[in-house]
């Protein structure tokens, strides 16, 4: 008998781990009101310090309806029923008109210019764009 080991099998190759798909986002995260409602939240933030001291607590009722809406937003995605869906997202609509407000309530008292203002109304334009369409169920 020879001392040549005889060839060993083939072992079966380890499997490979199955790619996970992606985690999916949250509803609202899927939602262009969302982003816009948030982007405007980034804004208020950024002009904190501005808004301290408007009138009739102006400032903090804007940073409220800011986050508000976008609250709102994130709530009415989450809803399962169409007519409870459209009510939130009427809610949220009418904080971002709240929030359009107290910002012209920044202007007019000089803690904002109009130049510094515009880009946060045209979010809050095309925010109760979407709003409107949303709370109407289409």
């Amino acid at each position: 008998m020879s001392s040549q080991s005889l060839p060993q099998p083939l072992s079966p190759p380890s499997p490979q781990p199955s790619p996970q798909p992606p985690p999916e986002r949250p509803p609202h995260e899927r939602l262009d009101a969302f982003l816009v409602a948030r982007e405007f939240v980034a804004f208020v933030a950024q002009q904190r310090g501005r808004l301290r001291g408007l009138p009739g607590e102006a400032g903090p009722q804007l940073e409220r309806a800011a986050v508000s809406a976008m609250l709102n937003v994130a709530e009415a995605a989450g809803r399962q029923a169409a007519r409870d869906r459209a009510r939130v997202f009427a809610i949220a609509r009418g904080e971002a008109c709240e929030a359009a407000a107290a910002l012209d309530i920044a202007v007019l008292f000089g803690a904002l210019t109009a130049e510094q203002a515009a880009p946060a109304r045209a979010l809050l334009d095309r925010l109760t764009r979407m709003l409107s369409r949303l709370s109407r169920g289409a």
